[in-house]
């Protein structure tokens, strides 16, 4: 008798479950997304697209890949981790200034679309050879004064200014520092290593030699080349490595942020979440994941003992 009171309650009992469950689905159906205030984040990503971002010195996922690739993974992953309602734009640099890709939009509705993007930013998209950080910098936080509201600056590059600038005569940041918010990321290893050329088409044809490129400013060199005294100066501009100094310089002058060795995209979140500019938003918060994530433990609950008994039969 206790034997078929015990079956009568655990049969009740997973009817009660299955009831439950089938609400819970039906409410994921049925039940509309309710408002909910979240702190979100314009952010334009401008990534580095010049000869030295195709250095191979970085690793994603334990691969070993090139400094542009690694921009795009983790700018990708980045937006995968952004909350909806967050709005994100694209850009690239190359020579002195960038190119906007796409204005920011919000990150859920056009995630494909900015995926999308993401996966095809590469080397070949450059218009110039040249690499002047500086100029490109200024010019983005100029920029981004047309964008209402205006965006947080995420600027991605190892430093690699070419033709390198004089120790003196640099351009001029005309701004205000810190009216744009944003952060430097720096791309690239310590070593000095050798800068694949790439023609238009993305094709490698080996490597920049220490005669293809100026090893001092324009104006400085073509004074020693008068003068014959070039051959005094260390000629490494063919080589590259991440320029941190001349970052957290650069960060220091407008007013932003500079991070480096990033290992985790958790780690770039947080560095962009510290600097960039948030405001709180109503967005439509969907029920539907909960209630759904609900019937599904019901359901194993209902039939979690019969599964026990199967496996030791």
């Amino acid at each position: 008798m206790n034997r078929h009171f015990n079956a009568l309650n655990r049969s009740y009992l997973r009817a009660c479950l299955l009831g439950f469950s089938a609400l819970f689905s039906a409410l994921a159906i049925w039940v509309p997304p309710i408002d909910k205030e979240v702190d979100v984040m314009d952010v334009m990503f401008v990534i580095d697209i010049t000869q030295s971002m195709n250095v191979a010195d970085m690793r994603y996922q334990l691969e070993a890949v090139n400094r542009i690739m690694w921009s795009t993974e983790m700018v990708h992953d980045v937006v995968q981790e952004m909350d909806c309602g967050s709005h994100v734009g694209l850009a690239i640099f190359s020579q002195h200034r960038s190119l906007v890709l796409i204005n920011p939009v919000e990150v859920c509705k056009n995630y494909d679309v900015l995926v999308q993007m993401l996966a095809h930013i590469d080397g070949p998209m450059a218009w110039e050879l040249s690499s002047e950080v500086s100029k490109a910098l200024f010019s983005v936080i100029k920029n981004a004064h047309k964008i209402k509201p205006i965006p947080s600056i995420v600027f991605l590059t190892d430093g690699h200014e070419s033709p390198p600038l004089h120790e003196t005569i640099r351009p001029k940041f005309t701004g205000t520092p810190g009216v744009v918010s944003g952060l430097l990321v720096g791309v690239g290893g310590d070593d000095l290593l050798p800068i694949p050329k790439r023609n238009k088409q993305g094709d490698v044809l080996g490597v920049w030699d220490v005669k293809d490129v100026l090893h001092q400013d324009v104006y400085v060199s073509s004074r020693f080349n008068m003068l014959g005294a070039d051959k005094r100066v260390a000629k490494t501009e063919h080589l590259s490595s991440q320029k941190r100094a001349h970052l957290r310089a650069l960060a220091g002058i407008v007013g932003m942020g500079y991070i480096s060795d990033v290992q985790k995209v958790q780690t770039l979140i947080n560095a962009i979440k510290k600097e960039a500019t948030t405001h709180p938003q109503i967005i439509k918060y969907s029920l539907a994941p909960w209630f759904s994530f609900g019937a599904l433990l019901l359901l194993i609950v209902a039939y979690y003992p019969a599964i026990s008994r199967k496996k030791r039969v």
